[in-house]
């Protein structure tokens, strides 16, 4: 395994400002590595992260959806250690990295390829035991629209309603549950699989290790794999924005609107396909998603699917 040295520099760095001040843009710059090396990016050394790199995991963030403010201070603390090295060749305005206004829409798809996906999932099923676990929690992941805390968290025993619906409350942003009504079979039966690997703490990581060391294992192993932004332009939040655009499809017999040339596009086909009920049937499909991923509105057509304005 590839030893991650920027965290190593980040814990000795020399840097300036108060003690508070050192402490936020050591752990920040800490939790940038970190993600860096997760998402397929080995760099050894701070003088030689570029804005490519920084533009990687900053993306990776608006796609789990980190507020504003948080990116902003968190590219600080990357500048500061940066300097630190010498390195002065991060970008200044945030805007060159797509950070400023309050809201992020889509331009283009963030959706894991489905044949990436299913590449991914036939090596991990067809592996060891842990190569199951992911498999299994990615497969939840796809079919169900989860984050990833909410697929290793997800336990059949208590999300399986006798009446058939699933009940997601483990891991939810924000601790707001919710409930899917009318599961599909193909649903039901991904959640069912996670049964064998169900553990005494009531989650899907091996009992022997944390849930951090956990997660760190799966973005190494399906990175390896070709399931990162580097390789195939998307992280693995990419399987909720898959699922995303899969059940709009579903609902709207249409194509997300960031999979068109323009919103102009998305709305001619919407015409032809609905008449002047399209803007209806948008609507619905939006509402019902937001249910389904644990967001509002706004954030499913913003970071999911893409505006139909403009």
């Amino acid at each position: 395994m590839s030893k991650n040295k920027l965290l190593y520099g980040a814990k000795i760095a020399h840097l300036t400002g108060s003690g508070k001040t050192q402490y936020n843009n050591r752990g920040q710059s800490i939790r940038f590595a970190k993600r860096l090396h997760q998402l397929g990016y080995r760099v050894q050394h701070w003088k030689n992260i570029s804005n490519r790199h920084v533009g990687v995991v900053v993306e990776d963030w608006q796609q789990q959806g980190l507020a504003v403010s948080t990116i902003k201070a968190y590219l600080s603390s990357v500048r500061q250690m940066c300097r630190a090295y010498g390195n002065e060749t991060i970008h200044k305005n945030n805007s060159e990295f797509g950070v400023g206004k309050r809201c992020y829409i889509t331009t283009q798809s963030k959706a894991v390829p489905e044949i990436v996906y299913r590449a991914v999932l036939d090596q991990l099923l067809s592996g060891s035991e842990r190569f199951q676990r992911i498999g299994r929690q990615l497969t939840v992941m796809r079919k169900l629209g989860l984050r990833h805390e909410e697929a290793r968290k997800i336990n059949p025993e208590t999300a399986l309603l006798s009446d058939g619906r699933i009940y997601i409350s483990a891991g939810t942003k924000g601790g707001r549950d919710r409930i899917l009504h009318t599961p599909s079979q193909e649903q039901i039966e991904a959640v069912k699989a996670l049964t064998p690997f169900i553990g005494k703490h009531g989650n899907s990581w091996p009992d022997s290790v944390s849930e951090s060391s956990w997660e760190k294992y799966v973005y190494k192993i399906i990175s390896r794999m070709g399931l990162c932004i580097k390789t195939c332009g998307a992280s693995l939040h990419g399987l909720r924005h898959a699922y995303a655009q899969a059940r709009y499809r579903e609902l709207t017999n249409l194509a997300a609107p960031c999979l068109y040339p323009s919103p102009s596009d998305y709305r001619e086909a919407a015409y032809q396909q609905h008449g002047k009920d399209w803007r209806n049937t948008h609507d619905q499909a939006i509402n019902i998603l937001a249910h389904e991923l644990g967001h509002n509105r706004g954030e499913v057509t913003t970071t999911y699917l893409g505006t139909i304005h403009g």
